[in-house]
């Protein structure tokens, strides 16, 4: 990915790799075979996927890659709480998945795992967009008065207010679709719930604090999907 790239966005790549391989791990080792089509499919699937979000960033926004591998001062209380439940879902998700394969306590048709492949591919390029657009898009919330916080109105960012969650939410959804356990639905629930929240916040917290925020919302209604919220 180049030397442009500076430690700080390598650190974020091996942020995103680490905890695939880590989420790899539990999903095999719950599941106690590897002989598991549909979880390798999710697992190169997503590798990919990864891969390509991230040679983009190197490429198109590399201060982008290097913020987001960086812990920043002034992150918001209330994400502070989202990071930790956020992660400790993250990782429950693939218990459950495991189990599931394991004890086949459900079991979905193939036709989910084709409509997960696709529906990922059609949203992930969305917050890839989004964090190609938006200079300030970092890991966590916070007014970046050290880098000129500004309001970001191009891109995706015309449609909604909140895209990369937009995409993060219909993400987490294909997860369980691909892998092919119903049971898997509960913590990517979960997620989905953690992510709407922290979007309300988010936002509530810009429109506060971030000048040209409130006008922006005013013209840009929808924070997540056009014509719902």
């Amino acid at each position: 990915m180049g030397p442009e790239i500076g430690k700080t966005g390598y650190r974020y790549v091996i942020q995103r790799m680490t905890l695939l391989f880590v989420f790899a791990v539990i999903l095999f080792a719950t599941a106690g075979t590897l002989r598991w089509l549909r979880g390798w499919i999710w697992i190169v699937f997503t590798l990919l996927l990864e891969t390509g979000t991230l040679i983009t960033l190197a490429k198109r926004a590399p201060e982008t890659l290097k913020q987001r591998g960086t812990w920043h001062a002034g992150v918001k209380t209330f994400d502070k709480v989202f990071l930790v439940c956020w992660l400790a879902l993250a990782l429950i998700s693939p218990v459950v998945a495991g189990l599931d394969k394991r004890f086949g306590w459900s079991h979905m048709p193939m036709a989910t795992l084709y409509c997960g492949v696709v529906l990922m591919t059609l949203v992930w390029p969305l917050a890839t967009w989004a964090m190609v657009e938006n200079e300030h898009f970092e890991q966590l919330v916070r007014i970046q008065t050290d880098r000129a916080h500004h309001v970001v109105t191009s891109g995706p960012y015309k449609i909604v207010r909140h895209p990369g969650y937009a995409g993060a939410i219909v993400g987490t959804l294909c997860t369980p679709f691909i892998l092919g356990t119903w049971w898997t639905l509960i913590p990517a629930g979960a997620i989905i719930l953690l992510l709407i929240i922290r979007t309300a916040l988010e936002d509530r917290t810009l429109r506060r604090e971030l000048e040209g925020y409130e006008s922006y919302a005013q013209q840009t209604r929808h924070r997540l999907f056009p014509g719902i919220w």
